[in-house]
C-alpha cells in the first residue's frame, strides 16, 4: 500500500513539475516537496481532501483570456481600489492607482529576503503555490499610513481542464499602518482546472488589518490556498474566509503572534452542497504573552456536501496570559451531508485561558415550532434559522457592501436546500 501511494505521488509530481518556475527560491520550494514525499499527504490532515484526480491530469499553465464580462468589470467598482488579475495575470490597465502605497511586481518581489517569503507552517499546498507562482503583487503600506478605502484583490478565472493558475501575494504593513483588504476569487460558470492562491501578510507593531477572503469557484474547479499572517507587537488583525462554491476547496490560514499585546479575530463560513468538498483549516501560534484571540468557524452542510474544519491553537512556553477561544458550530441541512470537525489545543505555558468548542446537528425543532406558533410557515422558519446561523459570520465583516454581498450569496445558496 505504501509503495502504491508513493508511486501515485511521484506520478502526480511528474505532471506538476513543468509548472515549477526557475528562481532559486521557487526551485527550493519544489525540492522541499520532493524531500517530504507522499508522507506529507497522508493521515488525518488529508483524510477528506483527496487529490487523487491529479494522477490522471496533464497540467499546463493557464492561458489568460483578454476580455472580462460587463458584470465582472463592474464588480466592486467605486467601492475601493481594485487590483485585477485575469487568469493569474495582473491587469494594470484595469486596476487602480493607490496613492501613497508601494506596489511591486512579482519578479521584483522574488529578489527580496527569503525570510519574508517563508511559510509559517510549510506544507504541500504552500510549497506548491510558491514553486509554481507566475504572478502576484507585493503591497507595502508605509508607517502611520492609513489607506482611505479598501483594497480589492480581484481574481477572475476562466481556466480549462488541466490548466493551473498560481498566484502569490504579499502584504507588508509597517508600524501603525492600517488597511482593509478584500481577496476575491470568482470564476466563470464553465471554468475548470486548479487555482493555487497564497497571500502572506506581515503586520508590524501597532498596525491594524482587516482581511476578507471570498472563494466562488466553478462547480468543476479546485481551489487550494494557504495564507499566512505574522504580527509584531500590539496589533489588531481580523480575517474572515468564505468558501462559497467549487468542486473542492482546501484553505489554510496560519498565524504567528510574534510579540505581546496582539488582539486577533479569525472567522470562516463554509457552504458545501451537491458533492462539493470544502476543507477549512487554521493554525494559530501564540508565541508571545498577553495576546487575545477569538475564532468563530461555521459549516452548513447541504445536499451531499462534505465540510471539514481543522483548527489548532498552539501556545508557546512563556506565552503567559494568553486568552484564546475557538468555536466551531455546524449545521446539517441534508441527510447525506457530512461535517468533520477537529478543534485542538496544544499548550506549553502556565497562567493561560484557552478553550475550544464544537457542535454539529440539524435545525432545532423547538426553534421551528416557536416560529410556527407565531404564524410563520415551516419552510420559511427553517430558512430564517439557517440564514441567521450563517449570518453571524457575515456580520463579522465591517465593510457594509461586502457584508451585503455575502448575505445575498448565502441566501441564494441556502434557499430550498433543507431535505430533512
Amino acid at each position: 500500500m505504501a509503495g502504491s501511494l508513493q508511486n501515485n505521488f511521484d506520478h502526480a509530481l511528474m505532471r506538476l513539475q513543468p509548472l515549477v518556475q526557475n528562481s532559486i527560491w521557487q526551485r527550493a520550494c519544489w525540492n522541499n516537496i520532493i524531500q517530504r514525499g507522499s508522507s506529507a499527504m497522508t493521515g488525518e490532515d488529508w483524510k477528506y481532501t483527496s487529490l487523487a484526480a491529479f494522477n490522471d491530469v496533464d497540467f499546463t499553465s493557464v492561458k489568460p483570456v483578454t476580455m472580462l464580462s460587463t458584470s465582472n468589470l463592474a464588480l466592486w467598482k467605486d467601492d475601493g481600489y481594485r487590483l485585477i488579475f485575469i487568469d493569474g495575470k495582473f491587469s494594470p490597465n484595469l486596476s487602480d492607482v493607490i496613492v501613497g502605497v508601494d506596489i511591486q511586481g512579482f519578479d521584483q518581489w522574488l529578489k527580496s529576503d527569503h525570510a519574508i517569503k517563508d511559510a509559517i507552517r510549510p506544507e504541500f499546498i504552500s510549497e506548491l503555490t510558491d514553486a509554481t507562482a507566475k504572478d502576484g503583487l507585493c503591497i507595502r503600506i508605509a508607517a502611520k499610513v492609513s489607506v482611505d478605502k479598501p483594497i480589492y484583490l480581484l481574481h477572475f478565472s476562466h481556466s480549462k481542464a488541466g490548466e493551473v493558475t498560481s498566484i502569490r501575494h504579499h502584504l507588508q504593513l509597517e508600524t501603525l499602518a492600517s488597511c482593509q483588504l478584500v481577496e476575491h476569487h470568482i470564476s466563470s460558470a464553465d471554468a475548470q482546472g486548479v487555482t493555487l492562491s497564497r497571500l502572506s501578510s506581515s503586520v508590524a507593531d501597532g498596525a491594524r488589518f482587516e482581511h476578507i477572503k471570498l472563494i466562488e469557484a466553478a462547480s468543476e474547479q479546485y481551489h487550494l490556498a494557504h495564507n499566512d499572517i505574522k504580527t509584531g507587537r500590539d496589533v489588531n488583525v481580523s480575517s474572515s474566509t468564505f468558501l462559497l462554491s467549487g468542486q473542492l476547496i482546501r484553505h489554510q490560514l496560519s498565524t504567528e503572534l510574534g510579540d505581546a499585546g496582539c488582539d486577533v479575530s479569525f472567522n470562516s463560513l463554509v457552504l458545501p452542497t451537491s458533492k462539493e468538498c470544502f476543507d477549512s483549516r487554521t493554525f494559530l501560534h501564540h508565541r508571545a504573552p498577553h495576546c487575545h484571540s477569538q475564532q468563530l468557524h461555521k459549516i452548513v452542510g447541504l445536499g451531499e456536501g462534505v465540510g471539514v474544519f481543522d483548527g489548532m491553537i498552539y501556545v508557546n512556553q512563556g506565552a503567559i496570559k494568553t486568552d484564546g477561544q475557538m468555536d466551531n458550530h455546524n449545521l446539517l441541512l441534508s441527510k447525506k451531508s457530512q461535517v468533520n470537525s477537529r478543534p485542538k489545543l496544544e499548550i506549553y505555558a502556565d497562567d493561560v485561558k484557552c478553550s475550544h468548542g464544537a457542535t454539529t446537528g440539524k435545525i432545532d425543532s423547538e426553534q421551528v415550532f416557536y416560529l410556527q406558533a407565531r404564524g410563520i410557515p415551516k419552510l420559511l422558519a427553517e430558512q430564517m434559522i439557517t440564514k441567521a446561523f450563517a449570518a453571524q459570520v457575515c456580520e463579522k465583516v465591517t465593510l457594509a457592501n461586502v457584508r451585503q454581498y455575502l448575505l445575498q450569496q448565502v441566501t441564494q445558496k441556502l434557499e430550498g436546500e433543507n431535505d430533512y
